[in-house]
Formats: structure tokens, sequence, C-alpha cells
């Protein structure tokens, strides 16, 4: 596929691939040993480092982490919780992103994490917080470390645009087309219904509309009073599992100043082969809400790390203007294709897969380079693909989880690989990958709504469950798995 602009075309050589699997573990996983409190990972270079040496992320999200460790009372599933941390932790993972925030409202919402760990600004659920100690103790002892995220750009856990909902009098959040799980197509038994997408100009309002409404996050100055509360509030929580405060716990690598905060200066056109760039804007006030946030982070934790949970696909100025301030330890990418306009899930083309895989390997690529000229390490926090899903056409449902994944397993080999060439070369930046989502038990045939009217998939709230769902039978796990075998024994030659 020949393409422009900021996304620079690799030859087919190039695409790298998994290298065979050896049968190495990572020490944590190995040796059965948790993390030790004071175990901070540090900047080194474009490297992480513990005490042990190089780290190496082999990550996954787990957004819902928080609810699914909850006590029942308040939506939890704990035995599903604890199975599939051990489940990720079989595949050799060392790393999980997960939420440390989300945000309710007077009356319920739709589309959203329920129930909110705050409730109202400096109200919080303390069942739900517990639950979030429940995630960080557990995970410590399987010798995994937190992406802790702090604030989201999007609906599904209330995010900025509830923030500016609080403080302009409750004010109605023009929500984007949304998963409306109530929705028809329904099944027979209440609660395990297939639900659908909410329309734009019916029940849901621009995308462009609701980022205009969110991104006044920015400049609200009540906004960044609650905003910096919650962040008092989280990194100075005491685990009442384990007695660690947070901003003292190496079992949270990283803090996170959101999912996806987008640009709020809106372009007059955008750029690119996909019209994914952004010109530059250094008036955006993205810009400074990075630094002074990151400032007061680094301020109260200086021991742990920082990064903006960017996208990348805005391209080299604004990645680079993001993500260039010392209180900003590293870069962050995800990489989304189908979202993006590059792929399409009912398309069984090779033709269509060789452009995702391209289009991947390409932005690894690039992305690794703008990381480097700003002196960084980057990670890829976010990227999947869905299940081969022409074959659910005309079914009851398009996300069955009975489809394939041929496409979807040569996807993630092509992108992991290409994140661990670049982590293996001289010159590279990349120290890990981190997928999109693990939804472990969760299927949507069995799926069947809690008490709250969640089924916490792997997807999040507002879209379809089943979507990009990282089952525990998937191949894509066994992926995930060989490559941390791989970079085990590539390190332990190394080190």
């Amino acid at each position: 596929m020949v393409v422009s602009g900021w996304l620079s075309v690799l030859t087919a050589a190039a695409i790298p691939t998994l290298i065979s699997a050896r049968p190495h573990e990572f020490r944590s996983i190995q040796n059965g040993t948790g993390i030790a409190a004071d175990d901070f990972v540090s900047i080194d270079g474009f490297k992480l480092k513990d005490r042990q040496g190089t780290v190496y992320l082999t990550g996954l999200n787990y957004w819902s982490c928080m609810n699914l460790a909850a006590d029942d009372h308040v939506g939890g599933n704990h035995s599903r919780f604890i199975t599939e941390l051990d489940q990720m932790q079989a595949h050799g993972v060392n790393h999980l992103r997960i939420m440390a925030s989300s945000e309710g409202a007077p009356t319920h919402q739709p589309f959203r994490m329920y129930p909110a760990l705050m409730e109202a600004p400096g109200a919080y659920n303390e069942a739900i917080f517990v639950g979030l100690d429940r995630c960080l103790a557990e995970m410590s002892k399987r010798g995994m470390r937190a992406t802790m995220t702090l604030a989201n750009e999007w609906q599904w856990s209330g995010g900025f645009g509830q923030y500016v909902s609080w403080a302009t009098n409750d004010s109605q959040i023009p929500y984007p087309s949304s998963w409306n799980l109530t929705a028809a197509p329904q099944r027979s038994e209440p609660g395990t219904g297939w639900g659908n997408y909410t329309v734009e100009g019916v029940d849901a309002a621009p995308y462009s509309n609701f980022t205009a409404y969110a991104n006044q996050f920015y400049t609200m100055p009540k906004c960044q009073e609650w905003y910096h509360a919650h962040i008092d509030k989280v990194l100075n929580r005491v685990n009442t599992v384990n007695g660690r405060v947070y901003k003292e716990d190496a079992t949270v690598m990283t803090w996170q100043l959101a999912n996806e905060p987008q640009p709020a200066v809106v372009p007059t056109e955008y750029l690119g082969p996909y019209s994914l760039e952004l010109p530059a804007a250094p008036e955006d006030p993205i810009i400074p809400w990075v630094k002074n946030s990151s400032t007061y982070i680094k301020s109260l934790a200086p021991n742990q790390l920082i990064n903006v949970g960017f996208e990348g696909k805005q391209g080299k100025w604004y990645y680079q203007a993001v993500h260039n301030f010392s209180t900003v330890d590293y870069g962050t990418t995800h990489c989304w294709v189908q979202n993006w306009g590059v792929y399409d899930m009912l398309n069984s083309s090779f033709a269509n897969l060789d452009a995702a895989k391209s289009f991947a390997t390409a932005f690894v690529a690039n992305s690794s380079e703008w990381s480097r000229e700003i002196g960084k390490p980057v990670f890829l926090e976010e990227f999947g693909m869905a299940r081969n899903n022409w074959e659910n056409f005309g079914k009851e449902y398009p996300y069955l989880s009975s489809a394939g994944t041929s496409n979807k397993d040569n996807y993630f080999t092509t992108i992991i690989g290409a994140a661990m060439n670049d982590f293996m070369s001289d010159n590279g930046s990349y120290v890990g990958t981190c997928p999109w989502a693990y939804g472990g038990l969760y299927r949507p045939e069995t799926q069947h709504a809690n008490a709250f009217g969640e089924v916490w998939a792997g997807d999040p709230p507002h879209e379809a469950p089943g979507w990009y769902d990282l089952y525990d039978t998937d191949e894509a796990m066994n992926i995930v798995h060989r490559q941390q075998q791989d970079i085990a024994a590539f390190l332990s030659k190394s080190q």
C-alpha cells in the first residue's frame, strides 16, 4: 500500500515476525516473587529499569479491574477477577493498564462504568475503592505493575464530560453514538440482550460536539480543582489490603493523566493519507494542561513514572508537543486500524489485512523515531482488531465469539513483532506492548447484565461487547506469551 505524508511505508521484508518461542519466563513469574513496595521502575535512556535490570512490558488493558474486584453488592465478581489475573499471569503478563477513576452523575447515565468511583466531586464509593485496593494487592503478588489512568476523554467512565457537566450545573452531555445494551435486538431472557448503537441525529450527537463539550475540561478552573483533588485522593490512598500508600507502592509504575486526551483546537483541515494528522497549534490548551498536571503529580509522587495517555494518530508535531516535558517520563501510542478507517472487519480480502499490517508497522517505526528525537521511550499501550466478523454476517449478533481470529492473529504477530524488534534494535525506543482488552471469561453468547446493567466485557460500556475482546482461549494470548518468552531470552543474553 502506497502511503505518503507522516506515515512512511516499509518494505514487506521489513515487516517483523515473532521469533520462535523459548521456555523462559520473566523473573516475577518464574520465581513466584511479588513486587517490593520500593522497587520502583525508572527511565534509563530508552529503556525501563528496576533493581533486577531492564524491564519489558508485556501488558494488557484490564480497565474494569476495580469494579470486577469489588464486592457483589456493588456489582463485582471477585472470583472472575482472581481467575483472570491468574490467566494473565500464566501468559507472562507483567503489566496492566487499569482505570483509577470513574465519575458519576446525579441521575443514572448510560454508557458508563457503574457504580462510579467518584459519585460527585469529592464523594467516593468506598466499596469501589476497595476493589482498586484489591487490584493492586493481587497484581503485586503476581509481579504485575500498573498504569493507573486518572481521567478519560471519553464517556464510558464519565470522564472529562462529566467534570464539565458538574461545573455547569449538571448540564446535559451531548453523548456521541454509544452502545445501548437495552436496545433491540433483545433475547427472551431478561438481561441477556445484544443491544445496539444510538444514532447520530436521533439520540446521539456528532463526536465533534462531544469533544468540544468535553475539552472545556482543560480550561475550566473548577474542573481542574476537582481533577487535582482526585489526584490527591488517589495518590495518598492507603491500600486497605496491604497497607501501602499508592504513591509509595512500586506496583504503581505509572500515573496516566487521562485516556486519550484530545487536542482542543479544531483544525481547518486534517492532514495525511487517512486525515488523522493535525497541523501545529502551539496555542492548544492541552499542552499547558499536560505540563501543569504532570508537574503536579510529579511533586506528589517523584518515584513513580508519568505518561499522558496520548494516541499519536495526530502526527509528529502533537506527539512531541505533549510529551516533551521533563515531568512526562515516556510516550504512549494507540493504534486503531479499524476506527481510523484503514481496516474493515467485514472484508475478508488479503489486501484489507495487508493494509492494516503496513499501517501498523509504519506507525511503530515513525513513532519510535519521534520518541528518540525528544529522548523518550515509548509504550504501545493500545491496539486491537476484531475477529473475522464477516463470518457473523446475517447472524443474530455481529460480534459473536464463534468467529475465527486468523486476521487478528496475523495482525497481532505483526504489530507486536514490530515493537519487539524496535526494542531489541540498537536505536529503538519501544519498551513493550499492551493490547486492548482482556475479556477473559466473558462471551457475548452468555452475557448477563448484573444488577447495575453491566456485563464487563473487554470492550467498555459505550462500545459493542465482544468487538475487540481478548478471550482466555484466544490464540492472541499465546502470541502475547511468546512475546514475553522471546524478550526474556533476549534479555538473559544481553544483561
